[in-house]
């Protein structure tokens, strides 16, 4: 399984490409095939990658829709790529060469934020919409993939490993009692 990261910065600075690649360094089990971050402005995201299905052989994350401004990092399986397909108008020559990603990108428009109820498999994501400066998280519905994630005064960072979140600089390495429940 693949792995994602990132930051948004709350209090006016941008994120840091230096604290991505620590916690990409964090996750390098997990990335095996590659690691790559992308930085905008206040926010910042990055995608480890492990090779696993037919689909990854085509991937390439984070995946970019400069038309629309929007960033995206996943690691996710769909199972239903076909419907999907159907409701994007992609072709059956041109589908077995599109990753995942591409597809959920293509939910994301189609769906907004509501994408991942469109969704089969298990995945975890983030979509960074710039001109609406709104971060995205999702994950499966059955909690297949993990996403933590730790919101403080000036920032908001999330991993698909504890191990890469607690790699962000004021990311406190212990757990509350009182969030656990939730």
């Amino acid at each position: 399984m693949s792995a994602i990261f990132g930051i948004l910065r709350l209090d006016g600075g941008a994120a840091s490409a230096r604290d991505l690649e620590r916690a990409g360094n964090a996750l390098a089990h997990r990335g095996k095939d590659g690691r790559k971050v992308a930085v905008k402005g206040a926010a910042g995201l990055g995608h480890c990658l492990m090779r696993v299905n037919r689909e990854d052989d085509y991937e390439v994350q984070p995946l970019r829709d400069r038309e629309g401004d929007v960033t995206l990092v996943a690691d996710l399986r769909l199972d239903n790529r076909e419907e999907l397909a159907a409701v994007f108008g992609i072709d059956a020559v041109r589908l077995p060469l599109l990753p995942d990603s591409a597809l959920l990108l293509s939910a994301y428009r189609q769906w907004g934020s509501d994408c991942a109820a469109h969704l089969i498999g298990d995945f975890a994501f983030a979509i960074w919409d710039a001109r609406k400066k709104e971060l995205i998280l999702g994950r499966d519905h059955m909690g297949q993939r993990y996403v933590h994630y730790h919101h403080a005064p000036g920032f908001f960072a999330f991993a698909t490993d504890i191990k890469g979140l607690w790699s962000f600089p004021g990311v406190p390495h212990a757990l509350r009692d009182d969030q656990i429940g939730r």
